[in-house]
């Protein structure tokens, strides 16, 4: 389908570079995840699969996140499997973990109920996770790395109050300066159509700063399925599961600009470019669509009157459905998750296909006993340094591909320099902004 309109300028404003800033960055060394060598022990360049932590049978992984500051410590939140979206208390028991990867076992694991995300701030100091034990809490724990579980005992929780008969809190998301917590919840199912809300919290106070009720900003229907903060923190870009897609102001969530109104039955996800401060979000439609928009007014200087238009469209696949996506750190892949065990990864300016991981994975759990050579990939995540993609899928298990090695000296001097040097002190080191800048995957 190609360019709709010219291609966004690289010549943005840069990044502002100060103490206040960095504050919010990891206050350790990159720990790097080391890959495990094949069967003959020699080395391999190709994409693989290096690690694969299996959870409980009959759960599906619906979130898996890496810790800014530890590639070998993965969160994941996982569900039962199931024909039913919304389950009973009873029936909905789901866990929430921390994988230690190398030893492939969680050092923590809590029990939760129909949680679909779990998140880490910037900083690497605090998790939080949706745990939906009533009225659809947000649990919230502290980072402890000297201790066995990776975290204080003290669990504490933001409470949405999900009202009507099966309200769930669906997203729980950090601001990019670990300040605040934003969440998406159903609260009321006595209509015909869902009532979404979101709020956004104060992580240090952990009171209620501002809440807004979708259908309250334009005519909205089906339930959350993505909801991100821009990457400078300036705006959040939510989608809907029935292909709508809306940014708000991130401190009054008052409506930006409404990218997609119309409601076609057809499951989105959106995910800002991390190479830009807000102005480029990709979005992944589940009949296989991929599209890139791009915001004319890069400044924000009258922000109400901002507006995203659509310059690339693509359908990366006809065969399978689209179920995740993510953009890595740098910004140069956009992954996609398939229902056929297949990770896409693309080029995140042309949409071209650099690479498919494919995984077929044989799953007995057919009503007819039969098996099937297939999964759903929930949810990608990208290490740190870029050299490992971690996905969610509906057979229970995490798997964790090694990526083939860029020889790129600049990308292999940041994932040096970021083992040696915490991100915090980056500011410090004697090198001209434009390379601090670099260092820190900040936008351009």
């Amino acid at each position: 389908m190609g360019n709709k309109s010219a291609k966004p300028s690289k010549k943005k404003p840069t990044w502002d570079l100060n103490k206040a800033t960095t504050s919010n960055l990891p206050s350790r060394p990159l720990r790097h995840l080391r890959f495990p060598s094949n069967s003959q022990g020699c080395f391999s360049n190709s994409a693989r699969i290096v690690y694969q932590l299996g959870l409980e049978h009959g759960e599906e992984i619906r979130c898996v996140v890496f810790a800014p500051d530890d590639e070998c410590t993965i969160l994941t939140t996982s569900n039962p499997c199931g024909p039913n979206t919304y389950l009973r208390a009873d029936e909905g028991m789901g866990h929430f973990r921390i994988f230690d990867v190398p030893q492939r076992k969680p050092k923590k694991e809590i029990i939760t109920y129909y949680s679909q995300e779990c998140d880490i701030s910037p900083d690497g100091d605090l998790i939080a996770f949706v745990m939906n034990a009533s009225k659809g809490e947000v649990a919230q724990l502290k980072r402890n790395r000297t201790s066995p579980s990776g975290v204080s005992e003290k669990l504490a929780k933001f409470h949405p109050e999900c009202n009507g008969l099966i309200g769930q809190t669906m997203i729980c998301k950090f601001a990019p300066d670990s300040s605040a917590l934003l969440s998406a919840a159903c609260v009321d199912f006595h209509t015909i159509r869902e009532t979404n809300e979101l709020r956004v919290w104060s992580v240090k106070s952990m009171n209620l700063v501002n809440s807004v009720v979708l259908r309250d900003l334009s005519d909205f229907c089906g339930f959350v399925t993505s909801c991100n903060f821009s990457p400078d923190g300036t705006l959040i870009a939510f989608s809907t599961s029935q292909e709508q897609l809306c940014v708000l102001n991130s401190k009054t969530l008052e409506k930006v600009c409404v990218v997609r109104k119309k409601c076609r039955g057809n499951k989105c996800w959106c995910v800002f470019d991390p190479r830009y401060r807000s102005e480029v979000l990709g979005c992944c439609l589940q009949d296989g669509r991929i599209e890139l928009w791009h915001c004319d007014d890069g400044h924000h200087s009258s922000i109400n009157n901002e507006l995203y238009t659509c310059y690339k469209q693509e359908r990366v696949t006809t065969t399978s459905r689209l179920y995740s996506c993510q953009y890595s750190p740098d910004g140069n892949f956009l992954a996609v998750g398939t229902s056929e065990a297949k990770i896409l990864l693309l080029d995140s300016d042309t949409l071209i296909t650099a690479m498919i991981l494919d995984c077929k994975v044989q799953v007995v759990s057919a009503p007819n006993g039969g098996m099937y050579q297939s999964a759903i990939i929930h949810c990608l995540a990208f290490s740190k340094s870029c050299n490992y993609l971690a996905a969610g899928y509906n057979d229970g298990v995490v798997r964790v591909w090694q990526l083939p090695i860029r020889f790129d000296l600049k990308h292999i001097s940041r994932t040096a320099i970021l083992q040696c040097v915490p991100a915090n002190k980056v500011y410090s080191l004697p090198l001209p902004d434009p390379l601090k800048i670099y260092l820190l995957h900040w936008p351009q």
